[in-house]
Protein backbone atom coordinates (compact mmCIF):
# COMPACT_ATOMS: atom_id res chain seq x y z
CA UNK A 1 0.00 0.00 0.00
CA UNK A 2 1.01 3.59 -0.58
CA UNK A 3 0.77 6.28 2.06
CA UNK A 4 1.38 9.98 1.96
CA UNK A 5 2.95 12.74 4.02
CA UNK A 6 2.02 16.38 4.42
CA UNK A 7 4.68 19.06 4.69
CA UNK A 8 4.06 22.67 5.72
CA UNK A 9 6.47 24.65 3.57
CA UNK A 10 6.79 27.75 1.39
CA UNK A 11 6.83 28.38 -2.34
CA UNK A 12 9.33 31.00 -3.49
CA UNK A 13 8.10 33.19 -6.35
CA UNK A 14 10.16 34.81 -9.09
CA UNK A 15 9.96 38.12 -7.21
CA UNK A 16 11.56 36.55 -4.12
CA UNK A 17 8.42 36.54 -2.00
CA UNK A 18 7.29 33.39 -0.20
CA UNK A 19 3.81 31.86 -0.19
CA UNK A 20 2.73 29.39 2.49
CA UNK A 21 2.20 25.96 0.93
CA UNK A 22 1.02 22.51 1.96
CA UNK A 23 2.90 19.78 0.08
CA UNK A 24 1.34 16.32 -0.22
CA UNK A 25 3.68 13.47 -1.21
CA UNK A 26 2.92 9.79 -1.75
CA UNK A 27 5.59 7.47 -0.35
CA UNK A 28 6.06 4.03 1.20
CA UNK A 29 5.06 3.66 4.87
CA UNK A 30 7.64 4.80 7.41
CA UNK A 31 9.72 6.74 4.88
CA UNK A 32 10.40 10.45 5.38
CA UNK A 33 11.61 11.92 2.12
CA UNK A 34 12.42 15.48 3.17
CA UNK A 35 14.30 16.68 6.24
CA UNK A 36 13.37 20.04 7.78
CA UNK A 37 14.72 23.00 5.77
CA UNK A 38 15.45 20.90 2.67
CA UNK A 39 15.28 22.76 -0.65
CA UNK A 40 13.80 20.67 -3.46
CA UNK A 41 12.79 20.89 -7.11
CA UNK A 42 9.19 19.64 -7.27
CA UNK A 43 6.87 18.88 -10.16
CA UNK A 44 3.24 18.55 -9.16
CA UNK A 45 -0.37 19.60 -9.41
CA UNK A 46 -0.90 23.02 -7.84
CA UNK A 47 -3.96 24.81 -6.53
CA UNK A 48 -3.30 28.45 -5.60
CA UNK A 49 -6.42 30.26 -4.41
CA UNK A 50 -6.07 33.87 -3.31
CA UNK A 51 -7.81 33.20 0.00
CA UNK A 52 -5.73 30.34 1.45
CA UNK A 53 -2.37 28.55 1.29
CA UNK A 54 -1.09 27.03 -1.92
CA UNK A 55 -1.65 23.27 -2.13
CA UNK A 56 0.57 20.96 -4.15
CA UNK A 57 0.34 17.23 -4.84
CA UNK A 58 3.95 16.30 -5.60
CA UNK A 59 4.54 14.02 -8.57
CA UNK A 60 8.35 14.20 -8.73
CA UNK A 61 10.60 15.46 -5.93
CA UNK A 62 14.34 16.05 -6.22
CA UNK A 63 15.88 17.34 -3.01
CA UNK A 64 19.11 19.31 -3.37
CA UNK A 65 21.93 17.26 -1.86
CA UNK A 66 23.64 18.18 1.38
CA UNK A 67 22.79 18.57 5.02
CA UNK A 68 20.09 21.28 5.46
CA UNK A 69 21.27 22.04 8.99
CA UNK A 70 24.81 22.97 7.87
CA UNK A 71 25.66 26.67 7.53
CA UNK A 72 26.85 26.36 3.92
CA UNK A 73 23.84 24.35 2.62
CA UNK A 74 22.14 27.30 0.89
CA UNK A 75 25.43 28.37 -0.76
CA UNK A 76 25.52 25.07 -2.67
CA UNK A 77 22.01 25.47 -4.11
CA UNK A 78 21.95 26.87 -7.65
CA UNK A 79 20.01 30.09 -8.23
CA UNK A 80 17.68 28.69 -10.89
CA UNK A 81 14.45 30.58 -10.48
CA UNK A 82 12.66 29.08 -13.43
CA UNK A 83 8.94 28.52 -13.48
CA UNK A 84 7.57 25.97 -15.90
CA UNK A 85 3.87 25.33 -16.25
CA UNK A 86 2.36 22.63 -18.42
CA UNK A 87 -1.36 23.01 -18.95
CA UNK A 88 -3.87 21.17 -21.06
CA UNK A 89 -6.98 23.24 -21.67
CA UNK A 90 -9.06 25.25 -24.11
CA UNK A 91 -8.34 28.83 -25.17
CA UNK A 92 -11.43 30.86 -24.20
CA UNK A 93 -10.80 34.07 -26.15
CA UNK A 94 -8.66 35.53 -28.92
CA UNK A 95 -5.08 36.31 -27.94
CA UNK A 96 -4.14 39.93 -27.23
CA UNK A 97 -0.61 41.19 -27.83
CA UNK A 98 1.04 43.49 -25.31
CA UNK A 99 2.96 45.99 -27.47
CA UNK A 100 5.41 46.92 -24.68
CA UNK A 101 6.58 43.38 -23.95
CA UNK A 102 5.59 41.74 -27.25
CA UNK A 103 3.88 38.93 -25.33
CA UNK A 104 0.54 37.34 -26.06
CA UNK A 105 -2.08 36.73 -23.41
CA UNK A 106 -5.35 34.84 -23.38
CA UNK A 107 -7.72 33.11 -20.98
CA UNK A 108 -7.34 29.37 -20.69
CA UNK A 109 -10.00 27.03 -19.33
CA UNK A 110 -8.50 24.05 -17.47
CA UNK A 111 -9.73 21.41 -15.08
CA UNK A 112 -7.35 19.39 -12.95
CA UNK A 113 -8.09 17.87 -9.61
CA UNK A 114 -5.92 18.78 -6.66
CA UNK A 115 -7.19 17.42 -3.36
CA UNK A 116 -9.44 19.77 -1.38
CA UNK A 117 -9.56 22.32 -4.22
CA UNK A 118 -13.29 21.88 -4.78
Amino acid sequence: PMYYSFYDTVLETLTGSFLPMELHLYMPPGKNLLLDDTVAHIVGHVYAPSSTDVMMDGLSVTPYPGKPSSEDYEVTIPDNKVVAIWVLGAVLNNAETDVETNTRKFNLGVSEYVRDSN
